[in-house]
């Protein structure tokens, strides 16, 4: 079964695709500020249409997002670059501020699920890119590295690679902020490779309508490994070249330094977060399908 969209959030989606293109071609800040809270309005109407249960967890997401909104707004006012960074991080569930985004996403319906970790973090990140902020660097690299360590500490204990795929996606900003460094063209290709990536591992999965787990074993377990393997970046699959290319770029600007030796450190952490989690499946789905052949 794949998304179920009705007519409403056939539209609400269309119009909210339209707006993303059009991010690239604004160039003032103010105008890029109203769309992109437009578009909040737009995923929170799309959430709605698909979104069955649990809304007071899809007004959390929308409050937290309001508010890091106008907190980026005042501190661009006032130019601040301790406060836009701080704003920022809690925006795109960063350290400190990750433990909301676990809480409230886990509920959510596939797509939207997917909505939430791709698409939804384009537009800051393209904000960032396209009008020059200043961000605070001591507490933008302590924020990079430790999500990236406490994310990969939190994928080496969930069970659940649902819970995997959400403690991942906040591991991953980190990813996302180190890639637009480099430059639009290698922050758009790791973008697009990895929204592929952690599309298909959804649909994977028993459905795009309604949360999935690891206890519900997929129909396609082989496809669902290779998407796994693409998204944490295991050779020779597209994730791993793009990474490598995010790697180069950076070494090619910037050279070898501590930050970067850790950054590269603590992603061991996800990798074998990532590693854990399949290997742990494929022993369910081996010892459910020894339980089935005992019966019989």
């Amino acid at each position: 079964m794949f998304v179920m969209f009705t007519p409403y959030s056939f539209i609400f989606f269309s119009v909210y695709l339209l707006f993303t293109i059009t991010l690239f071609t604004i160039s003032n800040f103010y105008f890029y500020w109203m769309v992109m809270e437009l578009m909040m309005l737009l995923f929170m109407g799309l959430s709605y249409t698909l979104f069955v249960s649990s809304y007071s967890q899809l007004m959390s997401y929308f409050l937290i997002q309001t508010l890091s909104s106008f907190c980026i707004l005042i501190s661009y006012i006032y130019d601040s670059s301790l406060f836009i960074t701080a704003s920022m991080l809690l925006k795109l569930s960063m350290f400190p501020f990750h433990t909301w985004y676990i809480n409230v996403t886990y509920s959510f319906p596939n797509f939207i699920l997917w909505v939430s970790s791709t698409l939804h973090k384009l537009p800051m990140m393209l904000m960032l890119l396209n009008f020059g902020i200043t961000l605070n660097a001591p507490l933008l690299w302590l924020s990079i590295l430790s999500t990236m360590l406490i994310s990969g500490l939190l994928m080496l204990m969930v069970l659940d690679l649902r819970m995997l795929l959400v403690v991942s996606s906040i591991g991953n900003n980190s990813w996302f902020i180190i890639s637009q460094m480099s430059s639009l063209m290698v922050f758009l290709l790791f973008f697009i490779i990895y929204s592929m990536s952690f599309f298909m591992i959804l649909l994977s999965f028993k459905g795009m309508s309604k949360p999935s787990t690891v206890l519900s074993p997929s129909p396609y377990p082989y496809a669902l490994s290779l998407w796994v393997l693409s998204i944490c970046g295991m050779p020779p699959f597209p994730m791993f070249y793009i990474k490598m290319l995010v790697i180069y770029t950076l070494l090619s600007s910037y050279g070898m330094n501590y930050l970067f030796i850790l950054f590269m450190l603590f992603n061991t952490f996800m990798l074998a977060g990532y590693i854990q989690s399949l290997m742990k499946y494929h022993m369910y789905v081996y010892s459910s399908l020894s339980n089935y052949l005992l019966k019989y």
